[in-house]
């Protein structure tokens, strides 16, 4: 028998029994589809997550302070935490801590009234320093950010965020106009570039932006912050910095040997390696399921497959008889298996692709589609024929002609 009228018969054989090839290939299908959609909706979790993180916590090369012990929970404002934290707090750990370059001060609160005629809501105000923008990594799209003669001069001027600029200024450009924030009128200077949805899902882009003295002085009356972002001058000495903070504001703020800290202290860089390692546990796990997935779709190769042997036993003795050898009957059931796989593995991952499209649309994600995880698709289902087929095939090939030509 020639190459390619053996190719031929190869190809030509599962023809035969329709139900039996679709049942092969729908066992792989189901493994491949599971194991595409699976890694990839992980990936794009991860990776959302961690973006929406950086959204939320900004640079990484910080330590975020803020008043009230580590128990703690919740969005800090001036209605729920402890007046401990004070400016001069912030002036000591950018004057004394030598691993902190810069430090950003925040006062904030969330249950402000904001008009602008006969539109209103209530968006988070946070009053802050002008090098808040160089912390958090945020831009403007729009107009200009607070400046440090705005602190200094304690000047009533807004900047807006995205969504709170959509309330306000449904219709119109929202820069140089005077919006109400409670009773007292603010300049919008400029609308923030949209930073999307945090963690939970929230938006981060309902608030405004005020310098931190005019929300002290003019508009909260409130000598304490909420919050405090210090920039690190290396991000590999977070925990020194962490350590030289928490020892200079215990003392600052008179707490003796064993007390609680009235502050806690946060490095961004830490969280998120935990949620990295959270997330790739996740993945690791949903990685598991896709292969156990699969590998029953090469069990179920191989029983089929066994089936096949038992039914074409009078087959396999013609053809023993007429001269096929042992080896090429070996071939001839390993590539039926393979090709049958490989097809099977081919229609689960354009399922996959549909299904991982599908998928993030429902739950809000990007749409990723690894290219590796395409290619282990691919090269999966072939070692699914060539491993889960070999017994069938070897059982095929030791068939006795004798025998099987008289069953």
């Amino acid at each position: 028998m020639n190459i390619l009228h053996f190719l031929r018969s190869v190809v030509r054989t599962p023809t035969r029994n329709k139900a039996r090839a679709a049942l092969m290939m729908a066992g792989v299908t189901v493994g491949i589809a599971s194991l595409t959609i699976l890694t990839s909706i992980g990936e794009s979790t991860r990776r959302e997550t961690m973006k929406r993180f950086k959204n939320m916590l900004g640079t990484f090369d910080t330590v975020i302070i803020r008043p009230g012990s580590s128990k703690n929970r919740g969005m800090v404002s001036l209605t729920n935490v402890e007046p401990s934290l004070k400016f001069e707090d912030a002036a000591a750990i950018a004057g004394q801590v030598p691993e902190i370059r810069q430090v950003a001060q925040i006062q904030n609160a969330l249950d402000i009234d904001v008009k602008y005629r006969d539109h209103n809501g209530t968006p988070a105000i946070f009053g802050v320093t002008a090098n808040f923008l160089d912390l958090r990594g945020d831009e403007v799209a729009e107009g200009d950010f607070i400046t440090d003669d705005d602190v200094r001069s304690v000047t009533k001027v807004a900047v807006l965020g995205a969504d709170a600029s959509k309330q306000l200024f449904p219709d119109e450009d929202p820069i140089g106009k005077t919006i109400q924030i409670g009773d007292v009128p603010f300049v919008v200077r400029g609308v923030m570039v949209s930073r999307g949805a945090g963690p939970a899902g929230g938006s981060l882009d309902n608030l405004i932006f005020i310098p931190v003295t005019t929300a002290s002085k003019r508009l909260f009356n409130r000598d304490f912050l909420t919050m405090l972002i210090a920039q690190l001058r290396d991000p590999a000495n977070g925990q020194a910095a962490i350590d030289h903070i928490q020892i200079l504001l215990r003392t600052r703020h008179h707490i003796a040997p064993g007390a609680l800290d009235d502050f806690n202290l946060t490095n961004p860089r830490a969280v998120m390696e935990q949620v990295t390692t959270m997330g790739s546990t996740i993945r690791k796990l949903l990685l598991v399921v896709a292969v156990l997935a699969t590998g029953i779709g090469g069990v179920v190769i191989m029983s089929v497959t066994l089936i096949g042997v038992s039914e074409r036993r009078k087959e396999i003795g013609i053809r023993r008889a007429i001269g096929a050898s042992r080896s090429a009957i070996l071939v001839q059931f390993l590539l039926e298996a393979t090709l049958l796989s490989l097809g099977g593995g081919i229609i689960g991952i354009v399922i996959g692709v549909g299904g991982t499209q599908f998928v993030s649309r429902l739950q809000h994600l990007p749409f990723l589609l690894q290219p590796e995880a395409v290619l282990l698709a691919a090269a999966l289902s072939i070692v699914l024929g060539l491993l889960f087929g070999i017994y069938p095939a070897w059982k095929a090939a030791m068939t006795n002609p004798i025998e099987a030509l008289r069953d």
